[in-house]
């Protein structure tokens, strides 16, 4: 049986996919490639993308989009719904994510294809899908359990990694809602 606390959580889960789910929508096609931080690529910090099968883009006007994509739009979201999914789905051993997102699609330096406005919808859905699964007969007992062995954070508390993955799912959520109000979208339904 659920407690107030999860289920709680759950609606912040629900409220915030809604929302990426409505700047997806919103989002103009010109900007869905456009970062939303500035990226300097003579900075040091500035890494060479890798595709997910670990190689680097020969064609260096590919490594350039690949580079300045790092902030896209549609990567924070993709970068977004993969570690939701994952700490959804922290239980699990030997998560993978659902296509059409890769297990590699985080690997270090990796810039995963360009996700469509479809494929991203997709995904939301499929979170709020996994919200329902795994808050519906969430116990305390079982949210102080540790998270699956194959899971990044393991050890923690199920349900330290649950309040964790929606502070973290807000945050981009926020980032990409405020980088269209700034470009002058109107939002969904104001």
């Amino acid at each position: 049986m659920a407690t107030i606390w999860s289920a709680t959580i759950a609606a912040q889960y629900r409220a915030i996919l809604e929302d990426l789910a409505i700047a997806l929508r919103t989002c103009p096609d010109e900007l869905w490639e456009e970062s939303l931080y500035p990226v300097d690529p003579s900075d040091p910090e500035a890494w060479t993308p890798i595709d997910p099968d670990g190689q680097q883009f020969e064609d260096e006007a590919v490594a350039e989009r690949k580079r300045r994509s790092q902030g896209a739009v549609w990567r924070t979201a993709s970068h977004t719904l993969f570690f939701t999914d994952a700490d959804l789905s922290a239980m699990e051993q030997d998560w993978v994510p659902r296509p059409p997102l890769s297990p590699h699609d985080e690997d270090w330096n990796v810039v995963p294809p360009t996700y469509s406005r479809e494929q991203l919808l997709e995904y939301v859905e499929h979170c709020l899908r996994k919200v329902e699964e795994v808050f519906a007969d969430l116990t305390d007992d079982r949210a102080d359990e540790p998270v699956a062995d194959s899971h990044r954070h393991r050890g923690t508390p199920v349900g330290e990694m649950l309040v964790v993955g929606l502070v973290h799912l807000q945050l981009h959520a926020a980032q990409i809602r405020t980088f269209l109000a700034t470009r002058g979208v109107p939002w969904e339904g104001e």
